[in-house]
């Protein structure tokens, strides 16, 4: 009977100690679930950005879901390393990893008019150095003498003349 109630005892203190260590593993797996949420950092949310060049930074992520409408229809999905050229407007991003979703953020690229001008010797360089496709004005003497269209990122070669040249936003 004492070999009985001395198995029966050691059974209860296995029973606890296995107990034990599920709480311990279960709030473990809760730590771990919490404290490894994907984190928004930059831009944070509403931010506006005047550069087209700028970095998401991110902490506990693997993905980057960017969406240009809030109903997250047509995601754009970044992983580290990738680049996106966002036209400008209002954008809703959010961090995921393997296990879980972060906070929806927002940010606006606001759209830059730039117009680069570079000297050679017999002939110029006009470049759209803008985020946005440009109308450019040719004007001589006060009169508009000629329009034209330059997409972001492009250049053309202009005459070496007394013209003034102005850059404005296509609509």
């Amino acid at each position: 009977m004492k070999l009985n109630k001395m198995a029966e005892k050691k059974l209860n203190l296995e029973k606890k100690i296995l107990l034990a260590e599920a709480v311990l593993v279960f709030g473990a797996l809760i730590y771990l679930f919490f404290s490894m949420s994907p984190t928004a950092i930059s831009p944070v949310s509403g931010q506006t950005i005047f550069e087209p060049d700028f970095a998401f930074e991110i902490e506990n992520g693997e993905e980057i879901l960017i969406y240009s409408t809030p109903d997250f229809e047509n995601s754009i999905v970044l992983k580290e390393g990738s680049e996106v050229d966002l036209p400008p407007g209002d954008y809703y991003w959010k961090v995921k990893n393997w296990f879980r979703e972060g906070e929806v953020r927002t940010f606006t690229i606001q759209s830059n008019v730039g117009l680069s001008i570079f000297r050679g010797e017999d002939k110029d360089i006009l470049e759209n150095s803008g985020n946005v496709d440009i109308e450019i004005n040719k004007k001589k003497g006060g009169i508009t003498t000629g329009i034209e269209d330059l997409d972001k990122g492009e250049s053309m070669i202009i005459d070496k003349e007394d013209s003034q040249y102005e850059g404005a936003q296509n609509e």
